[in-house]
């Protein structure tokens, strides 16, 4: 009897890498919502941290909440320089980027922008390999292999991601210096808060929150899609106690 969740090896490989392509695709956005869609988000993170105490002499909420929007509109594109982005310190105002934070942030810049076109290109392969999946195994069998490798593709993800989330709850600072050794290729990335006041609005606490959040945002995605299959491979199996196949 022809088994309804059969497929051959390289259609199993396929829904695999589709499920890997859709993860990166939620962590990439989920990346995104975080600096960019939520309302308020750097505003209340550095509210709650006081950070502005934490600089160099007496700036405003307002002013570090301003030179994080030109940051994140700059590694974004909609910005072509952070010459212009000025805050007022001890009374003085007068641009709030170093050199070095600068080249730096050009560097943030081609990471945040390469990763947008890995997740067009992650989306486009997710859907060629579904579209293939389709074409060999017809519209009954497709979405219990793509169900089946999501969940693969997850629990693998979910037992990487556990590890690296113990390394982080151990000692943070490493796997935050050891991302950007991966990412980086010098090392403008080590700033000075006595000179430079962009590790002093950036501080590790809004960076950990901000990893929380998006690992909050990425799994509630992954839970609702791994629901959806457990669904998927439920009513398949129904179907095929119903019509008598194995």
């Amino acid at each position: 009897m022809h088994r309804v969740y059969d497929s051959s090896l390289t259609h199993r490989i396929a829904a695999f890498i589709c499920g890997l392509c859709l993860l990166l695709i939620l962590l990439i956005t989920a990346t995104q919502a975080v600096c960019y869609w939520i309302p308020d988000w750097w505003r209340n993170e550095y509210a709650k941290y006081d950070t502005p105490s934490n600089v160099r002499g007496e700036m405003s909420l307002d002013d570090a909440v301003s030179v994080t929007e030109d940051m994140l509109e700059y590694c974004i594109g909609r910005l072509d320089t952070l010459d212009n982005s000025m805050a007022t310190i001890d009374g003085v105002t007068a641009p709030f980027f170093t050199e070095r934070e600068k080249l730096h942030l050009a560097d943030c810049r081609n990471l945040f922008q390469a990763a947008i076109k890995v997740r067009v290109i992650a989306a486009l392969l997710c859907i060629g390999l579904a579209v293939f999946i389709y074409v060999h195994n017809g519209k009954e069998k497709t979405p219990a292999i793509l169900a089946r490798g999501w969940l693969r593709s997850l629990g693998f993800i979910i037992v990487l991601s556990a590890v690296i989330a113990v390394f982080c709850m151990i000692d943070f600072t490493y796997v935050f210096t050891v991302f950007h050794h991966i990412f980086f290729d010098n090392d403008l990335w080590i700033l000075y808060p006595d000179k430079d006041n962009l590790i002093n609005i950036m501080q590790e606490d809004v960076f950990s929150d901000a990893a929380m959040w998006i690992a909050g945002i990425w799994l509630s995605a992954c839970a609702i899609l791994a629901a959806a299959a457990f669904v998927i491979l439920r009513r398949q199996k129904n179907y095929s106690v119903n019509n008598g196949v194995e």
